[in-house]
């Protein structure tokens, strides 16, 4: 059996060799439950911004001149996007990607970051719900 070829949308960044200023996971909770860990994830190199997102299997990728901003719901909402920075969490901060990587996987699609003498993060969108995996 022929594995699946990953599809993308947009342009594939180039970030090995690339240190990072930022990273930043967008979560989405709803009614006071998290339902996705990374609902949009934000990062900066080179002083620029990139989005990364799932959708069904599909890896997007978008260069952004803005950045990521937290937007306070109406308190009758029952949903909500707050920022994790994963920089913080995870020390992150100067750290040089080694390399970042896509693949099909069991329900989904992934991506995987490693960073030069350090760790290794994983984004994987199952069901169309994106978790984090170090």
């Amino acid at each position: 059996m022929e594995a699946e070829e990953l599809s993308v949308n947009g342009e594939w960044p180039d970030l090995k060799t690339k240190v990072v200023e930022k990273l930043i996971a967008q979560e989405y909770w709803y009614k006071g439950e998290l339902v996705e860990a990374a609902n949009v994830l934000w990062l900066k190199v080179s002083g620029k911004w990139h989005r990364l997102y799932f959708d069904y299997g599909i890896v997007f990728w978008r260069e952004s001149n803005e950045e990521p901003h937290y937007v306070k719901p109406d308190a009758n909402e029952d949903y909500d996007y707050p920022l994790n920075d994963l920089t913080e969490k995870y020390n992150l901060y100067g750290k040089t990607i080694e390399s970042c990587e896509g693949a099909v996987i069991a329900g989904g699609s992934q991506v995987v970051f490693k960073f030069v003498n350090s760790k290794t993060i994983i984004f994987k969108s199952i069901n169309d719900s994106t978790s984090i995996e170090t």
